[in-house]
């Protein structure tokens, strides 16, 4: 237990000076459970926007690359940009383990897409009770893990009984019993929404416009996968990225459907995920918020600092002076206080005493914006680059001690 605690004391130090104080060998002897890395709203898997050398996480470098070749087991996971979080979580779920994608015959009766979706080789199809993993998700990405991981304990009771009732097959993973994650790590992670998403729900036009402005130009032939196959949204063969883009773009499927990433990361969208999860008393949970803004002085808003990304200078003014001021400070996405943790659930601020079953809510990083935590602000991306891999390489340290 006095080892434990040094080294949280020591990895906390690291994690926010970004300084590496151990090497890999030091640690790997506690637990070698691999990471997952899982993406948030928007997110594309390795490759994906080639001919551009554009990864998720690190932006023009691969902060996975980069922790491998130190020895630490990294694995990227890859789902619907735009899917809920259940749609990513049962996606992730075989994603990882392998096998076809099972959205379960209730959700798919009920939200109106189908059941089945694609099929997956597997990440790491030895994946179990003896084999487990670490969890590590940005933004939308936390929600899902947290999702993914209470789904494999408890199953879903409505699933079960509409199997039964129906004589339908029920996937393994809505049977549940599974004590398969050893942590989950969130990085700017909405867990109680963010006003923005309820303010700006119309912009996921925008959004995909701004996409296909990119991806769709005749100069320009990058695909963007959606991974809305059972919405029936896959880019059919001989279909151009532009015409394929219209199409995603007009399905009712925004508009009419609660069953999307933006419902689920409103203020209400996300306290129904609040309300679907719970915490295992023998998993480890871990949170980063950012904070990118400074209170005005004539005022109860905050503005986004100079380090904030152009990109998100609207919408943190947006939240800046949006809901009541404790709702305020942001990273340019999501406020400060969502981030932290789940407001239904135990947490407690970081005080060197790791433990299992309750939230361990980190020190805010502040400076960073949302798309700091994955080196893809590029205006900054060559000043961060060291601090972000040595964060990084301070989470995957820790976890090898739990």
């Amino acid at each position: 237990m006095r080892k434990k605690k040094l080294y949280a004391i020591v990895l906390g130090i690291s994690l926010i000076l970004g300084i590496s104080f151990f090497q890999p060998e030091e640690v790997h002897g506690e637990n070698k459970d691999p990471h997952v890395f899982v993406h948030g709203l928007v997110g594309f898997g390795p490759d994906e926007l080639k001919p551009f050398p554009i990864t998720y996480w690190g932006g023009f470098s691969t902060i996975l690359g980069d922790l491998n070749s130190k020895g630490y087991h990294s694995m990227e996971a890859v789902v619907s940009p735009f899917g809920s979080n259940w749609d990513r979580a049962v996606e992730l779920y075989y994603y990882i383990k392998g096998g076809t994608v099972d959205y379960g015959a209730a959700h798919a009766q009920k939200h109106g897409h189908a059941r089945y979706g694609r099929t997956y080789a597997g990440l790491y199809p030895q994946w179990d009770g003896q084999s487990k993993i670490h969890l590590i998700g940005h933004s939308q990405g936390g929600q899902t893990s947290r999702l993914l991981e209470t789904m494999l304990r408890e199953g879903s009771q409505e699933e079960q009984a509409y199997a039964a009732a129906n004589g339908t097959e029920l996937s393994e993973l809505f049977k549940g019993n599974k004590n398969w994650v050893h942590s989950i790590t969130t990085l700017g992670t909405p867990h109680n929404g963010t006003r923005l998403a309820d303010i700006a729900k119309p912009l996921i036009s925008d959004i995909i416009y701004g996409l296909a402005a990119t991806t769709g130009s005749n100069a320009i032939k990058i695909p963007y996968d959606f991974k809305m196959d059972h919405w029936g949204l896959r880019q059919q063969a001989g279909e151009s990225n532009k015409a394929y883009m219209k199409r995603v773009l007009e399905s009712n499927v925004w508009n009419n459907s609660q069953d999307v990433a933006l419902h689920d990361l409103t203020v209400a969208g996300a306290d129904t995920i609040n309300q679907m999860t719970n915490l295992a008393g023998d998993v480890y949970y871990f949170s980063f918020a950012a904070d990118a803004t400074y209170k005005s002085g004539v005022s109860n808003n905050y503005l986004p600092s100079i380090t904030m990304s152009p990109l998100f200078t609207i919408p943190s003014m947006i939240l800046g002076k949006t809901g009541t001021t404790e709702w305020r400070a942001n990273d340019g996405l999501v406020p400060v206080i969502s981030a932290k943790a789940p407001f239904t659930q135990k947490s407690k601020t970081a005080d060197n005493q790791v433990e299992p079953g309750i939230w361990y809510v980190e020190p805010v990083i502040k400076g960073w914006d949302h798309i700091d935590f994955i080196g893809q602000d590029y205006l900054q991306a060559p000043i961060l680059r060291t601090k972000v891999r040595s964060f990084y390489e301070g989470i995957v340290l820790r976890n090898y001690t739990l």
